[in-house]
């Protein structure tokens, strides 16, 4: 996919409640959900990726519908984003566990314009759709975020219901911890120290808390819960 922004998650919808319907080849529409973008320095083309309600995976260049493709073993989506240090889109299946999938697996598996001819086409065929790597997690996934902050930094955070984790590009845990709260919202971002990250974290108990990897450095009471939470600068 090229030279993407490792920290540009999908995320959710915009503020007006969904994504509307996303138009696949032939015109038959798809109510969207989550949505990832870039685009190249080369004439400006924008890449656009939206997975639908029902589980598929929508690839565009510019206005132009490029392929579509299901998830194997789909029942309701979950939060997504793209890694471009590995070329790969993460997500978190109906499995309790996240699934990573390399772009180039996705563009040559098999073709489909429903779920029930994907799951006919998969058996069948020989360019089964099948994850790169995947982790259990045993929870539902609120947010994954890929950070690239500085190479020794880099990974993947997944916030669930009752713990946080920072992966590996390969799967692999970089630490866990668990939450004694339920977590609304969160956003992994630079730190001053080397070799650690800062992790915004709000919760339905109206706080906003500073973890840095996790050591809880710094807490706040707000006066309602955090839906979304950003780091910005001003001058």
């Amino acid at each position: 996919m090229g030279d993407a922004d490792g920290d540009g998650g999908m995320g959710d919808v915009d503020g007006d409640g969904g994504m509307g319907d996303a138009d696949r080849d032939g015109g038959m529409g798809a109510t969207g959900l989550n949505w990832w973008h870039k685009s190249t320095g080369y004439g400006g083309h924008h890449f656009i990726c939206i997975q639908s309600m029902d589980g598929m995976l929508m690839f565009f260049e510019q206005e132009s519908y490029a392929f579509g493709r299901f998830l194997p073993g789909f029942l309701l989506p979950g939060p997504l984003c793209y890694c471009a240090r590995t070329d790969t889109f993460l997500t978190v299946s109906s499995a309790r566990q996240v699934e990573s999938y390399r772009y180039e697996t996705l563009a040559v598996a098999t073709d489909a314009d429903t779920k029930q001819e994907g799951e006919q086409q998969t058996k069948s065929s020989g360019k089964r759709l099948q994850a790169d790597w995947t982790l259990v997690l045993g929870e539902v996934a609120l947010d994954i975020v890929v950070s690239s902050f500085s190479p020794s930094t880099h990974g993947i955070f997944v916030l669930g219901e009752r713990s946080l984790y920072c992966l590996k590009d390969n799967g692999q845990v970089r630490f866990m911890k668990k939450l004694e709260y339920n977590p609304s919202c969160f956003l992994p971002y630079a730190a001053v120290g080397e070799g650690t990250t800062n992790v915004l974290m709000a919760n339905h108990n109206n706080r906003l808390l500073v973890y840095q990897d996790v050591t809880l450095k710094w807490a706040a009471q707000l006066a309602s819960v955090p839906v979304a939470v950003r780091v910005a600068n001003f001058q």
